[in-house]
């Protein structure tokens, strides 16, 4: 069964909640964020602001290989969970 866009946000927000609780990203979760944003940005019906997002979590992702600053988490999964 093919994974869903609905759930690929919810695994990406999953994966953001976490790495904010533990202020820690392994290789394996940055790699997966990585696939879900360029997967999920291929999405022409997600929402404007969500895609924007994406954009947002994919440029901090390629600069900086370390866990997200906490305000920008907290940011995106407001934006997020509106989809």
């Amino acid at each position: 069964m093919p994974i869903t866009n609905h759930d690929k946000l919810q695994l990406l927000k999953d994966l953001l909640e976490n790495q904010a609780a533990e202020h820690y990203m392994s290789t394996d979760e940055a790699a997966q964020i990585e696939r879900l944003v360029s997967s999920l940005s291929d999405d022409a019906s997600l929402q404007p602001t969500v895609l924007e997002t994406l954009g947002h979590i994919q440029q901090k992702h390629q600069l900086n290989h370390e866990p997200f600053e906490q305000n920008d988490v907290e940011q995106w999964l407001n934006v997020l969970s509106i989809e």
